[in-house]
């Protein structure tokens, strides 16, 4: 099993560790923004590599449809506002507001899906670096995209790094 903390600390650890690196912040709203793409559920991805977990499709279909969902059903309704919000300086409280909770949502999500890995059985991996397979795992469209794949090589690229 991975090894997690309470609520999920060592991912969270992980997720604001990498995303300090320099162009991962860039790449990642990149894809949100232009892809959809979950970037806890990148994060997630990038973190069981580094953990050694070898990629499962059972589990990155689990985190996928997790992501999805909170996106969908929190995280999106928020980030939704914060842009509305920001674009009225008045609002500039309320943005900040809800900046601060859709934040806090992501920190959620990640610990929920720190918890669906640690809730099963995992595979170690013969390699201990693949991040490239665990994001082909959670993202299989980024095999036949062009641009997707593109836009995650920053994100690998810094995730490879100690």
């Amino acid at each position: 099993m991975v090894e997690t903390t309470k609520n999920g600390e060592a991912l969270w650890r992980f997720a604001l560790a990498l995303w300090k690196r320099p162009g991962v912040e860039r790449a990642a709203l990149l894809l949100q923004d232009q892809h959809g793409i979950s970037v806890c559920l990148l994060l997630a991805a990038l973190w069981l590599a580094r953990e050694g977990v070898a990629p499962e499709a059972g589990l990155a279909g689990a985190l996928r449809d997790e992501a999805e969902k909170w996106e969908r059903e929190r995280i999106g309704p928020l980030r939704q506002l914060r842009r509305l919000a920001s674009s009225r300086p008045q609002w500039g409280d309320w943005q900040r507001s809800l900046q601060d909770a859709e934040l806090e949502a992501e920190r959620l999500l990640l610990a929920e899906l720190a918890a669906a890995a640690g809730a099963r059985p995992l595979p170690r991996a013969a390699q201990p670096e693949n991040a490239h397979a665990w994001l082909l795992t959670v993202l299989p469209e980024m095999a036949s995209c062009e641009n997707l794949a593109a836009a995650t090589q920053a994100l690998l690229a810094e995730a490879a790094q100690p």
